[in-house]
C-alpha cells in the first residue's frame, strides 16, 4: 500500500515537473543548442563586462551598440525558456543604454546572474564574471 502510494505521488510529481519551464530538456539538440547560447553569450558579456569595468559611462552606448544583435544570435539558439527570458532581459538592458540612458546596472547584473545560473542548470560551463565597478 505505501509504496503504490509513494508511487503515485513520484508519478504526479514528474508530471508536474515536465510541464515546468525550470525542467531543462534531456533532448540532446536542445542541449547542443542551449549550450551554444550560454557559450555565445558569454563571448558577448565580456565585451559589455569590459565596458562595465571601464567606468566610461559616454562610452557604454558605443561599446554595448553590438549587444543586442549578439544577444539575438544567441537568442536563435535558445530552447530554453528560463535562459531565453535572462537572454531577453539582458538585450533589453543594452538597448536601454544604447538609446542613451544611464545603465540600469542591477537590471544588467541580475540578466548575468540569471543566464549564468541557468546555464549551469544546463551543464554549460560558462560564468559570466559580475564586473568590478570603478
Amino acid at each position: 500500500m505505501f509504496r503504490t502510494a509513494a508511487m503515485g505521488v513520484a508519478v504526479a510529481a514528474v508530471l508536474t515537473l515536465s510541464a515546468c519551464d525550470q525542467v531543462p530538456s534531456f533532448n540532446g539538440d536542445d542541449r547542443a543548442s542551449n549550450t551554444a547560447a550560454c557559450e555565445s553569450i558569454a563571448q558577448t558579456w565580456e565585451t559589455a563586462n569590459a565596458a562595465l569595468k571601464s567606468g566610461d559611462l559616454l562610452q557604454l552606448p558605443t561599446a554595448f551598440a553590438a549587444l543586442p544583435g549578439q544577444v539575438d544570435e544567441a537568442l536563435a539558439l535558445a530552447t530554453d525558456k528560463p535562459l531565453a527570458a535572462a537572454l531577453t532581459s539582458l538585450k533589453a538592458n543594452a538597448e536601454f543604454v544604447v538609446a542613451g540612458n544611464q545603465p540600469d546596472l542591477p537590471g544588467i547584473i541580475s540578466s548575468a546572474v540569471g543566464i549564468s545560473a541557468r546555464c549551469a542548470v544546463l551543464g554549460a560551463a560558462v560564468n559570466l564574471e559580475i564586473p568590478q565597478l570603478p
